[in-house]
């Protein structure tokens, strides 16, 4: 087997100025052949220099590299190929078929200009040119196009955060513009309640009984988007108390008493550990996460199944760490799907179609604005723990259950505000 030997330094050289010769020969119809079909502009987008400038000087610097060895000049065209024509919608392959155009004309020239004797070795210091050439192209085009898509990601990246900032900002003015009219609607239906308490008309005493409830339900969605509105801005104040976790389960569960008594649920609450000691948390603050989450297991549990609650105290592994007391509640409802475990802390997400959206809060797979699950989570984070959910997935026919599981600190003093979750040593789950 025999292998061409590379063309010498002088043959190179010799074809390098027999390019520079050619150049009002060649360029011109590789230029014209190269427009007869320019691609689209893209929107948005500066003009490139003409295509014929960029052209000349890939030709002369191709001619550069034969004569002299110096590929500076002909690595500098490639890139500026590349930036300037791969937004106007040229792909690689584009790119390279204008290499290929230029190197199938030159080798047609090459060929009548040398002889086919002695084209041959023309061609090898010719090739190797081009090889170098289309090598740069596409190294070029790579990095123009990871840098594109990081512009990309980084504008995706500002225009979801403007989109979050704007939804924190509608929730803290809609939360606090709802506000003062609730409180005079809710003062006149005192005021109405008092005025007519022994009233025997039906019609006025049910109109009454609805006025009263749906007030109430909008209080508690105006007091979920401030909370979320001051969790977003990190401005959610804890005010530690010794406090019994176990009451204030019982509270929670005695708030939702009638709605588990309508929808026949079975709900018990497991003796809380006898080493759980009172700590300092925010009891009231505490109450919301119990609230939300078995309001969310009465939701999403069919009529006559069941809730656990129970509780458990996890010892740190060396005497200067810190307890926490991880609260299960555990149900027989239908379940989360694995894509959706994480999410569903995230504010205003929901699982339930809206087409489907009730406004009951505890009505079976009833809708809500989806801020329940953000506050409960925005809560425990703020006392320096963690909240996630387990289960096997969703199945509304098998109903496999989900169990949400939330730790906190138990701290025998008032915390230091300021203490978050790496100095309490909590790791991610």
């Amino acid at each position: 087997m025999t292998t061409t030997p590379r063309p010498d330094v002088a043959t190179r050289s010799h074809l390098g100025r027999w390019l520079r010769t050619q150049t009002s020969a060649i360029v011109p119809d590789w230029i014209a052949a190269v427009r007869i079909r320019p691609p689209v502009r893209v929107q948005g987008t500066e003009a490139p220099p003409p295509i014929e400038n960029v052209l000349r000087d890939i030709y002369a610097a191709m001619a550069i590299a034969l004569e002299v060895g110096r590929y500076d000049e002909l690595e500098q065209s490639a890139k500026a190929l590349v930036e300037a024509h791969r937004p106007m919608g040229y792909s690689l392959g584009s790119l390279l078929g204008i290499v290929a155009l230029l190197k199938s004309n030159l080798w047609l020239a090459i060929t009548a200009a040398f002889g086919a004797e002695n084209a041959l070795s023309q061609l090898q210091g010719l090739d190797f040119v081009f090889s170098h050439l289309t090598m740069k192209i596409s190294l070029a085009y790579l990095a123009e196009t990871e840098r594109a898509m990081q512009d990309e990601l980084e504008q995706t990246k500002w225009r979801l955060e403007k989109l979050d900032r704007s939804k924190s900002d509608f929730i803290s003015i809609a939360a606090h513009e709802l506000k003062t009219p609730l409180t005079l609607i809710q003062g006149y239906a005192d005021i109405l309640n008092l005025e007519l308490a022994k009233d025997t008309n039906e019609r006025r005493r049910s109109a009454l009984v609805g006025l009263a409830s749906g007030t109430h339900r909008l209080g508690i969605i105006i007091q979920d988007m401030i909370a979320v509105s001051m969790i977003d801005n990190d401005v959610l104040t804890l005010h530690y108390q010794l406090t019994v976790l176990h009451h204030i389960a019982q509270i929670a569960v005695n708030d939702l008493e009638m709605s588990i008594y309508d929808r026949r649920l079975t709900l018990s609450i497991q003796p809380f550990p006898s080493d759980l000691p009172s700590f300092y948390a925010d009891p009231q603050r505490l109450y919301l996460v119990f609230n939300h989450l078995i309001g969310n297991s009465v939701k999403y549990t069919p009529d006559g199944g069941g809730i656990t609650i129970s509780a458990q105290v996890i010892k740190p592994d060396t005497e200067q760490g810190t307890s926490f007391v991880e609260v299960i509640i555990a149900d027989t409802g239908i379940g989360v799907a694995p894509e959706d475990q994480d999410r569903i802390f995230d504010k205003f997400y929901g699982v339930t179609e809206p087409l489907r959206h009730s406004s009951g809060r505890t009505k079976f797979k009833g809708g809500g604005p989806g801020l329940g699950l953000a506050v409960a989570k925005g809560i425990v984070d703020a006392h320096g723990g963690k909240i996630w959910v387990d289960s096997p997935g969703r199945d509304e026919k098998n109903c496999p259950g989900s169990t949400f599981h939330f730790l906190l600190p138990i701290h025998k003093q008032p915390p230091d505000a300021s203490r978050g979750e790496e100095r309490l040593g909590i790791k991610d789950k």
